[in-house]
């Protein structure tokens, strides 16, 4: 294994220690799951650039709106995939697989037979990034069901992408109630 100099050491000591403390925490997080990112916004500022480059595909450790406060359980969390971007999702309708009139526990328990889903994690990315959201799904309720978290009205809450007054807007809607053909399940692509 190469060595590494002691002047490559002490400059990357000097480094972490003159970090300023007030970083993006999205930012960081988002370089932490991209490395690659991390190395060209450091080339760039290295190399004489002034500003670094973001790294706007990684999702937040952390849920934005964490709904146990409202005293809402999390039932189930998916976080990957942790690179996320509007080139790279899909979507579907639950009537697609028999989902037609379906109310109630039945309908949870056929969106949790789904095998490909996105959460909250990453409906909160796409909120924060709304231009990686096609124009198309703007007349839908884009349904990201990776999340399920039970209510204290004891129904099943799922995070919801929709667009009102020329913005996209985070809500929760009910399981039980049924999804509609106008309802879009967001899922990674599958090659």
């Amino acid at each position: 294994m190469t060595e590494i100099p002691s002047w490559y050491l002490g400059f990357a000591a000097e480094i972490i220690a003159h970090l300023p403390r007030d970083i993006d925490e999205q930012q960081v997080l988002a370089w932490v799951q991209n490395p690659g990112a991390l190395e060209q916004a450091l080339s760039t500022v290295l190399k004489g650039g002034t500003t670094a480059v973001p790294a706007p595909s990684g999702i937040s450790r952390d849920l934005k709106n964490d709904q146990s406060a409202e005293g809402w359980r999390l039932v189930e969390d998916v976080t990957e995939p942790a690179e996320i971007s509007g080139e790279v999702i899909q979507v579907r309708t639950l009537t697609e697989d028999g989902g037609v009139d379906l109310f109630g526990e039945e309908v949870v328990e056929k969106v949790q037979a789904i095998e490909s889903r996105l959460g909250q994690r990453h409906a909160e990315f796409f909120l924060d990034h709304p231009e990686q959201i096609p124009e198309e799904y703007q007349k839908y309720m884009l349904v990201f069901p990776g999340t399920i978290w039970f209510g204290t009205d004891n129904n099943h809450q799922v995070p919801c992408l929709t667009y009102r007054q020329s913005e996209w807007e985070l809500i929760f809607g009910i399981l039980e109630g049924g999804l509609e053909d106008r309802d879009l399940i967001v899922q990674p692509k599958i090659d």
